[in-house]
């Protein structure tokens, strides 16, 4: 007996159903890809672009919830707290420990016609030596007051080069593009930087600053500088590391986090309640097949072997299927996911599937689909000839 041929002339004799159940893993493969290389993928971004990627240690900010000074520092608005400029002065401009030290502004503003929100940084020629991946590609630092630079993606929307003019109706102000940043696929890409006090005046906040960077000489010297600087800091003040803003924003992503795995369990389980009553009503249909089959030597295992390789059969082709599903809606499901988020958005990819999770998944579905099919088979294995034929 040839069990793949059999097990296949099976499920083509009936393709609906055999295509409506290879639907549901097709369903549960590309949903755990998805919710998998969202999970993986949000944590990896935020260490990038909080952590890794910012050459800053500590954050000192009047936001004392880190979710909060997340979307100050790295997505803009406008907060009603601020750091005065004497802090920076006073308090921390000259301590040993730090290597950079840079104040900053950064608000957000959204276009005339509603289409886009536009962020500024504010800063000084010290976020040179802050952030080893801020590099101009054409271009350099501000000449005058009237200078800006653009983030690479922010050049090619805007079209601009050197010396070109760009105009702000909601200042009311004209720039000349002074600089344009080497592409590194952080928010920088999407930003307008101006000179600190420039960026100040424009939203009427003079001597106030969103936060204030500093880089550390020695990172292993990162607890002993906090407790300094909340020392010599006022108490409504705080000092917040950029792995202690990434674990912030970590922590409100865990609600969507269960939400998301909520979906794959419900996936999983229409998919398994699928296989389990396809299998068993073409038990039911069979029951003549199968007693024949019995009469003619198949045994148990033979029974069971053929009805789990069709639903082999279907889970490999629909797992397969739905791999590729995920890799094609994953750039839909980025866009919907940072859309509709409140908590920070990472400008960097976030739906991050990659080869391992791919295989992870497939294998997993799989499995789960040939323990799905363990019950409809012993079922048949167990199916008596003498009673299914008792009337012929």
């Amino acid at each position: 007996m040839n069990f793949y041929q059999f097990a296949y002339k099976n499920l083509v004799r009936n393709r609906t159903r055999t295509i409506l159940t290879m639907l549901t893993i097709i369903v549960s493969t590309a949903t755990l890809c998805i919710v998998i290389s969202l999970n993986m993928g949000y944590k990896s971004a935020i260490e990038e672009e909080l952590v890794k990627n910012t050459g800053i240690h500590i954050f000192i900010t009047r936001e004392g919830c880190p979710m909060e000074a997340a979307s100050i520092i790295a997505q803009g608005g406008i907060s009603t707290l601020f750091v005065p400029q004497d802090i920076f002065n006073n308090k921390v401009k000259d301590l040993p420990f730090i290597d950079v030290v840079m104040p900053f502004n950064i608000f957000a503003v959204t276009t005339a016609d509603g289409t886009r929100t536009d962020i500024f940084f504010g800063v000084t020629e010290e976020i040179k030596r802050l952030r080893p991946d801020w590099q101009f590609e054409k271009g350099g630092w501000f000449k005058d007051k009237k200078g800006i630079i653009l983030g690479a993606e922010l050049a090619r929307i805007e079209k601009r080069e050197i010396g070109d003019k760009l105009y702000f109706e909601q200042f009311d102000r004209e720039f000349v593009t002074a600089g344009i940043l080497k592409r590194n696929y952080t928010q920088d890409d999407g930003a307008f930087f101006l000179p600190i006090d420039v960026a100040q005046g424009l939203i009427g906040r003079e001597g106030k600053l969103s936060a204030i960077a500093v880089k550390l000489k020695d990172v292993n010297y990162i607890e002993e500088a906090k407790n300094i600087l909340r020392e010599k800091l006022p108490g409504d003040y705080y000092v917040i590391t950029a792995k202690e803003l990434g674990e912030g924003v970590l922590q409100f992503f865990g609600a969507t986090k269960i939400m998301m795995f909520i979906m794959v369990l419900v996936a999983f389980s229409i998919s398994i309640f699928g296989i389990i009553n396809t299998m068993l009503m073409t038990i039911t249909e069979r029951k003549k097949e199968i007693a024949y089959l019995k009469c003619t030597g198949a045994g148990f295992r033979d029974i069971v072997k053929f009805i789990t390789l069709e639903v082999g059969i279907i889970s490999i082709i629909g797992s397969i299927a739905g791999i590729i599903a995920a890799v094609l809606i994953a750039p839909w499901f980025e866009n919907l996911i940072k859309g509709y988020l409140t908590m920070y958005v990472p400008k960097v990819k976030i739906v991050r599937l990659d080869g391992i999770i791919m295989a992870s998944s497939f294998i997993v579905v799989v499995l789960t689909a040939l323990a799905a099919s363990v019950y409809p088979a012993v079922k048949a294995a167990k199916i008596l000839p003498m009673e299914v034929l008792r009337d012929e």
